[in-house]
């Protein structure tokens, strides 16, 4: 989604971004600008760092949002828009200059749809796109070049659907979904099946397998559904497998990023961010509110549990608890994994000292044999 160009009074915009205007509420803004590009006086800045206030004087623009209690050099705006937390604002601000996706309403004469599938009012389906058999797609979906929709999908009202996305049979969006370009969406699970004991499981419950050999592997189908909530948004790139028989399940409101692998049979609470380049493996739970930092594995079959934070890079190999944050791999708590990391970086002094007591002892034990000795 592009910035496009609006005429909004600093008013408006203070009434959309729930802030107060200071200076001219009547200033006029056409385009929202990154400070570094700013051109013209209607282009409207936010200023996240308040050290950056003091460079306003060097901008062309006229208009900013700037954090509470932050107040622009003297003359350097006609007005401007003051928020407690800018960040925040930014959601509503780009939302006011976002542009649409340039798609007109209806079907693409290049579009194969299925005769079956049932389309909703204001429907916009671009070049190229193929949908279904018995696909559902509801009021004021938008659905960009090159996607495809598989047998018996069902998409609510209002989804957005990047170019080259791909949503499988089975699969169910909510309302307001966006799937990002490339994001795809009820691939078979990575689930196989040895008749025997295999090395790895084995292995995971602390026996020894040397000398087992694994057997051929058999495939588990994946024969479930993918249920997305509303309002949840998912990368480029990423994948979330269906279910060998239930369902895997993504709650409302949940945001995941780029290349993030979703396994099988995997539920993902309400309100959840996910980080780029997470793999959360087969009949994991992930809780509410829970926060994946980028790059995080999670095991098979684990929790993590509401409100718990797991930081980039970990590895999760056990249950995380509610609220708690871990980190490392194998993960732990917080406070125990800088422990762990503080006494790593001892090790080379404690490596240093052992050395040199061990030249003490050789020491002492050669000067009695070397006294009884006539040395």
């Amino acid at each position: 989604l592009a910035a496009r160009r609006v005429s909004l009074t600093l008013a408006e915009i203070a009434e959309a971004v729930e802030g107060e205007v200071r200076g001219d509420a009547g200033f006029r803004v056409s385009r929202l600008a990154h400070p570094a590009e700013a051109r013209e006086p209607g282009d409207l800045i936010i200023l996240l760092d308040p050290a950056r206030a003091a460079s306003l004087p060097q901008l062309p623009v006229r208009a900013a949002v700037l954090p509470e209690g932050v107040d622009p050099p003297d003359g350097s705006l006609a007005g401007w828009v003051a928020v407690e937390k800018p960040r925040y604002a930014m959601a509503a601000l780009v939302a006011l200059f976002e542009r649409p996706p340039d798609i007109g309403l209806g079907v693409h004469p290049t579009a194969v749809v299925d005769p079956t599938a049932e389309i909703g009012p204001d429907v916009a389906i671009g070049p190229l796109v193929a949908v279904g058999p018995g696909v559902r797609i509801g009021a004021r979906c938008r659905i960009l070049p090159h996607a495809w929709i598989g047998t018996g999908a069902e998409l609510g009202p209002d989804c957005l659907i990047h170019s080259g996305a791909r949503i499988g049979e089975r699969v169910r969006l909510g309302e307001r979904v966006i799937l990002q370009p490339g994001a795809i969406l009820g691939a078979d699970g990575f689930s196989y099946v040895t008749r025997g004991p295999a090395s790895f499981e084995v292995a995971r419950t602390g026996g020894d397998f040397h000398g087992v050999v694994n057997e051929p592997v058999r495939r588990i189908g994946s024969l479930g559904r993918v249920e997305i909530g509303d309002d949840v948004e998912i990368g480029a790139g990423t994948c979330v497998d269906r279910s060998n028989i239930g369902a895997t399940r993504i709650g409302a409101r949940t945001k995941i990023d780029n290349l993030v692998q979703v396994a099988h049979n995997v539920t993902v609470g309400e309100d959840c961010l996910i980080s780029g380049k997470v793999g959360i493996a087969g009949s994991v739970v992930i809780g509410a509110r829970a926060v994946i930092g980028g790059g995080a594995l999670i095991a098979d079959h684990v929790a993590v549990g509401d409100d718990a934070v797991v930081a980039g890079g970990a590895g999760v190999w056990r249950s995380v608890e509610p609220g708690q944050f871990v980190m490392g791999s194998p993960a732990h708590p917080k406070t125990t994994a800088l422990d762990i990391q503080t006494n790593l970086l001892r090790l080379g002094r404690l490596l240093r000292d052992v050395r040199g007591l061990a030249r003490r002892v050789m020491s002492l034990e050669r000067g009695p044999r070397a006294e009884a000795d006539g040395l």
